[in-house]
């Protein structure tokens, strides 16, 4: 699998144009909304149009027959979780940009070992507002936004994801899902880092929780996969700034004993949401009202009904889980240890 060796995602201009985002949910249902999707300004090195020309020539990039092209913007742009942990093997891969999203950690994990893991949010604006003019208050308002003082230079990342597009097969796919477990699928057009190309791919945005968090930061170990995976495959420099620069890590020095409490209480905690995740599949191999299908599961074909009321209901154990878990650290943990989301109050932004 080879690695890019050039960095040039910030040389293709984008302007936007509206299209609509289709995210297939757990429980098998279809959340419609408008999405930006970004046309390149600049011709393929293939096209054979003139400058200036309409970009009609640079051709879409699609998934083949049998295959799936996904765009992965955490722990899986680095190869030694997607290939070493994984063991996935695409046959494909490019780095890519998803405009119209901000990189944000809004998945719970474990108080004070793994606070928050990586996801993607949409960035609702006007139809027709350009990316470069787009104003700060046009922003969703989450804890990752960039304050009036930081380097201006590093606001275009707040609206714009970079990563890689990796194009694996049906099966290598199935086995993402299951592996990613509580996340939504959603169709995405991506930039191709290479030539501006459009790549029609799919990606893991997960849903929103309601944990009574402030807000959730990465853990050193978490951080260090996705800026060391963007040196790898040498992806925007100023993307890669950001993330060295912008993105504050868990600081757990002074908690050690709440992440080992929090540690040891991970198999009852496991014990206590276990008849919950038995119920629902029951529930759903009986054809209960949840008993729709698990993200993905009728598109990618290959699994019997029980075998998606069981990964559906494994999704709703998880989220149990962490509901338990978190709801400890909120009522018994925290007054005690202090925060184990974030910095005590820090909002995961280098001032």
């Amino acid at each position: 699998m080879g690695v890019s060796t050039t960095s040039c995602c910030s040389h293709f201009a984008t302007i936007a144009s509206p299209s609509l985002v289709r995210t297939r949910r757990r429980d098998g249902s279809i959340r419609r909304a408008h999405r930006v999707r970004a046309n390149t300004g600049a011709a393929s090195s293939t096209s054979t149009s003139a400058p200036g020309e309409d970009d009609a020539a640079v051709e879409t990039v699609r998934a083949p027959p049998g295959s799936h092209i996904y765009f992965a913007y955490g722990s899986n742009v680095n190869t030694k979780t997607m290939s070493g942990v994984r063991g996935v093997r695409p046959s494909a891969s490019y780095p890519a940009v998803l405009d119209r999203y901000a990189l944000v950690f809004t998945v719970p994990g474990l108080p004070y070992v793994e606070p928050g893991f990586a996801s993607v949010r949409r960035i609702d604006v006007d139809e027709g507002v350009d990316v470069d003019e787009t104003d700060d208050d046009d922003k969703s308002n989450d804890d990752s936004r960039v304050s009036d003082d930081d380097d201006a230079s590093l606001a275009r990342y707040e609206r714009e994801v970079h990563g890689v597009a990796y194009v694996i097969t049906d099966e290598e796919w199935r086995f993402v899902l299951r592996s990613e477990s509580g996340y939504d699928v959603e169709a995405v057009t991506l930039r191709r880092c290479s030539d501006g190309a459009p790549i029609e791919a799919a990606t893991l945005v997960y849903p929103e929780t309601d944990l009574g968090l402030p807000s959730l930061l990465p853990s050193a170990r978490y951080l260090g996969l996705l800026t060391e995976g963007a040196e790898e495959w040498n992806l925007d420099a100023g993307w890669r700034r950001y993330l060295r620069e912008r993105v504050r890590a868990y600081a757990p020095e002074g908690k050690e004993l709440a992440g080992a409490i929090a540690a040891a209480s991970l198999a009852p905690i496991g014990l206590a949401t276990a008849p919950l995740g038995l119920a629902m599949a029951v529930n759903r191999a009986m054809g209960g009202e949840d008993s729709g299908g698990p993200m993905g599961a009728s598109e990618d074909g290959g699994e019997s009904e029980v075998e998606r009321a069981a990964n559906a209901a494994i999704v709703d154990g998880f989220r149990a889980f962490q509901g338990f878990t978190w709801g400890v650290h909120n009522a018994l943990w925290e007054p005690v240890f202090g925060s184990g989301a974030n910095n005590d109050g820090d909002d995961g932004q280098r001032r």
